[in-house]
Order: C-alpha cells, then sequence, then structure tokens
C-alpha cells in the first residue's frame, strides 16, 4: 500500500521513473517566468559557487511551465531528484477594482508554477530555502505556509540581484548540511582547524578595535639590534596584535617623510610589542642608517616621527558579523 502511494502519480497514474535517486549537493529552483529570471538564476549559481568553491554541486531549473505530461514528469524528476529546492515567492502585483465600491486596491498572488512546484516540494519532503520580498509595501505568505523561515529579499529594490545572492549565501551557511565546508577546508585535520579559528579570532579582534586604535598615538619607544636586524619596542601596546601594520614617518628639516612601515610580531603580556622594519618605494636610507646607529650601539631612541595605522585588507573586506558567524561554523564542525 505504502509503495503504491509512493509511486502514485496524478499524471499518469503509477510513476514509470521510480525509485528516483537523490544526488547530494543538488537544488531545484522554484521560479516565476518573469523579466528577472536570468538575473535570479545568477544570484543563486553565484552564491553556490561560493559555498561551495571547488565541489560539485548542481542548479537544476525548468525552462518551461508545466503544460503537458512530459514538462510535467521533467520538473517531477529534477524536484524528487534533488536534495534542496530554493523557491521564490514573492508573486506579481495585480490591480484589483472592488465591484461595490469601485474602489482600486493593490493584491499580491503566488504565480501558479511557483505554488504547484513548492507543494511538490513539500510532498516531496526536500528542504526548501523561501525567498521572498514585499512588492509595493505588500508580502504574501499562504497561510498553509505561514511558519515558514524566508529570506527576505526585498532590498533588491535598491541594491540588485547581488544583496539575494549574499542573503542566500548566508542562510546556506546556517542550514545547509556542513559536510562541504569541512571538506573544502579539510577541517577534519584538527591543527589546520585550530590555526583557522585563531587566525579569524584575531581577525576579530582587530575589527572591534580598529575605531580605538585609530586614536591612539603610538611611537617607537626603543629600538635595539636583536638578531642581525633592527627591533622596534612599543609601550602601552596590549590592544596591539600580530600582523598589525603602521606607516612609519619621521619629521626630517621640519618636513614630514614616509621612510618605511612597521609590522607588529610580537605582543608581550607587559604591554611591550616588537615591531620589524620593512622598506618602501622612497623611503631614502632612514633606515639603513638607523641599522649602523643599532648595530654599533645596540640601541637607538628615536627623535620627533608618527605612525599611522594601515588597515589591512582582509579586515576592509570582511564584516563584523561575517568572521564571527565563520568562527561558530568552525566550533560548531568541532
Amino acid at each position: 500500500m505504502i509503495e503504491g502511494i509512493r509511486d502514485y502519480c496524478p499524471m499518469v497514474g503509477k510513476c514509470p521513473y521510480e525509485p528516483v535517486g537523490v544526488k547530494p549537493n543538488s537544488y531545484f529552483l522554484v521560479q516565476p517566468f518573469d523579466s528577472e529570471k536570468e538575473e535570479r538564476e545568477k544570484a543563486i549559481g553565484d552564491a553556490l559557487k561560493k559555498f561551495y568553491g571547488s565541489k560539485k554541486y548542481e542548479l537544476k531549473m525548468s525552462d518551461f511551465k508545466i503544460s503537458d505530461n512530459s514538462s510535467y514528469c521533467d520538473i517531477c524528476l529534477k524536484i524528487k531528484a534533488s536534495q534542496f529546492c530554493i523557491v521564490d515567492i514573492s508573486g506579481e502585483l495585480h490591480e484589483i477594482i472592488d465591484k461595490e465600491s469601485g474602489k482600486k486596491e493593490s493584491k499580491v498572488s503566488l504565480r501558479p508554477n511557483v505554488a504547484l512546484e513548492l507543494g511538490m516540494a513539500y510532498g516531496f519532503n526536500k528542504p526548501a530555502l523561501i525567498l521572498s520580498r514585499k512588492l509595493n509595501g505588500k508580502r504574501l505568505i499562504p497561510s498553509d505556509i505561514a511558519f515558514i523561515r524566508y529570506i527576505d529579499i526585498s532590498l533588491i529594490k535598491f541594491g540588485g540581484w547581488s544583496v539575494a545572492s549574499q542573503k542566500l549565501l548566508n542562510r546556506l551557511r546556517e542550514l545547509v548540511p556542513f559536510r562541504p565546508i569541512r571538506e573544502s577546508l579539510d577541517l577534519d585535520n584538527r591543527k589546520l582547524k585550530e590555526n583557522f579559528k585563531k587566525y579569524y579570532e584575531s581577525l576579530l579582534h582587530l575589527k572591534e578595535r580598529l575605531p580605538s586604535l585609530r586614536n591612539r598615538n603610538f611611537r617607537i619607544n626603543q629600538i635595539v639590534y636583536r638578531g642581525g636586524r633592527p627591533v622596534g619596542i612599543i609601550r602601552d601596546a596590549e590592544d596591539l596584535i600580530e600582523g598589525i601594520c603602521f606607516d612609519f614617518y619621521v619629521l626630517e628639516q621640519e618636513i614630514e617623510q614616509l621612510v618605511g612601515q612597521l609590522k607588529v610580531y610580537h605582543v608581550q603580556p607587559n604591554g611591550l610589542a616588537q615591531v620589524e622594519f620593512h622598506r618602501v618605494e622612497g623611503g631614502g636610507d632612514f633606515l639603513d642608517n638607523v641599522t649602523q646607529h643599532c648595530f654599533e650601539n645596540d640601541t637607538f631612541a628615536l627623535g620627533e616621527h608618527r605612525l599611522e595605522l594601515v588597515d589591512p585588507e582582509e579586515v576592509k573586506k570582511i564584516k563584523l558579523k561575517e568572521i564571527k558567524e565563520i568562527i561558530e561554523t568552525i566550533d560548531m564542525l568541532s
């Protein structure tokens, strides 16, 4: 009896294609056939590409509406063979005229093919990522699925479909099983996982403290010669972390000049930070003179100078929330 129910098809009676195998990391896109179809498909494809990286995945979609037995079977098979569904239930806006009052009213309605394919997805027990937005201030969530957690893509009106792509990517990281991430990052490697987490914890530390660090007047308090190279010492530097860089300016003949760049490579518990010196184009021979002086005297105290914090590129490109999400994901994989 159960076998008969599973094989039943309202179009042809008994499904001739059962059993249908499910392909891992595959998605069927349920969407309206509208002017945004191409942009929508690209945005969703971009999100999946970023999520899976070099790992294999598949995005399936229908290129035609259900109009006969063959197209119905094609869509049915694609949904059955997919592990997940992505569904845009935003609907479309219609002007309705009340017969009695003659007043016009805007009403959002769900596209028939979207309603049918979403019903099929739920009927085949497929996890679905739901996209929804407001149209003219109105949103339609059918009462039968009012409980769902949807991805609000209303902001595509202002930022385009790239906004929806990022939101979908964020939800994928929350909901889809973490095996692809674990494999792509080799997070079964304990040492690599610890190093990966340490990097993002340092990034989080820096991101949170950058505003206050920019307002601090750090100075090189002393330069000593260690291991064949000059080493700068900065006091009261407990908020600094390894990898932070400063542009290094000195005042020569009342003219400020960029002479090099400093990189923090060790911060001690007592608040002393050690920095290494790097040359910059047009920096002149100042660092050579410092090195020679330190070599001869083993110490050197700088005169008038200024350190200007350099914002790391990786800090500029990532949001605080994204760093926290990555750290939480690594913890979940532990």
